[in-house]
């Protein structure tokens, strides 16, 4: 009996030893396989490192890319960021994580014509509509139970020292660099007792795209003066196109104006 516990144990030991040396590379290829499905953008990490027992996952080197349509290479960049969570909260229905903090990130912002390539990130994150089953004429079918989404509360998001660089397609992709206001959000999910995933995801990107505005409302000279750049560059292409340009420099001054203004 005592050598049949001696397997056992040895055995205990051993698959603990897998996860934990292999965790890394199954949260590696799950984020460059579901995040695509999801977000409809490609996906690619450089490295993970999970430390289990502390509840400590790394991220070095993703990659988040644009929509269809959009011409920038990617739409975020984060070199490094860090998430903290309750590891016992893993066996339950609602994840807890502790902290996200997320430092010095690349965010590209690309105002097309109609949409920015963000504000199509958080369309495509939203969750889809649920479709009304048609009524059958036959006896009723027992209904299958549909397996319970994990939900999610995260105390503490802080995306911090982020620059921005924004890239006006329609002016021939005018680009200019802009810091970016930290991002500090406590509790989501948690008056609910959790929430979906995607419903974090798009959250953030919202309030990003917010302080993006915020940043370019307080530019000030330096984005009306980009726009005005480029409203001389089209100058041989008509006069109404150059006083577009201008017209929107104003309005960018002002506080952004159509031209920047969150869909």
């Amino acid at each position: 009996m005592k050598k049949i516990l001696s397997i056992v144990g040895i055995v205990v030991v051993v698959v603990i030893v897998v996860v934990v040396l292999f965790l890394g590379s199954i949260v590696k290829t799950a984020i460059e396989t579901v995040g695509p499905e999801v977000a409809g953008v490609s996906m690619t990490v450089d490295k993970v490192r999970v430390q289990l027992l502390g509840g400590n996952v790394r991220v070095k080197g993703l990659v988040i890319g644009n929509p269809e349509g959009f011409n920038t290479p990617s739409a975020m960049k984060l070199g490094d960021f860090k998430v903290d969570l309750k590891v016992a909260s893993l066996l339950t229905d609602t994840i807890v994580i502790k902290q996200i903090l997320i430092d010095a990130p690349e965010i590209t912002y690309e105002k097309g014509l109609k949409s920015s390539n963000l504000s199509t990130l958080v369309d495509n994150l939203a969750p889809a509509e649920e479709q009304e089953e048609p009524v059958e004429e036959e006896a009723e079918k027992p209904k299958k139970k549909k397996d319970a989404a994990k939900k999610v509360i995260i105390e503490d998001f802080q995306l911090n020292n982020a620059k921005v660089n924004v890239t006006i397609t329609a002016l021939g992709g005018k680009k200019m660099t802009l810091p970016l206001p930290s991002i500090q959000m406590q509790d989501i999910g948690k008056d609910t007792g959790g929430t979906d995933i995607q419903e974090v995801i798009s959250e953030v990107f919202a309030s990003i795209t917010d302080a993006i505005g915020s940043a370019l409302a307080s530019s000030g000279d330096f984005a009306g003066d980009a726009l005005k750049d480029a409203g001389g560059a089209l100058k041989d292409i008509g006069g109404s196109a150059s006083e577009s340009v201008k017209d929107a420099a104003g309005n960018l001054k002002k506080g952004i104006g159509g031209l920047f203004g969150k869909e």
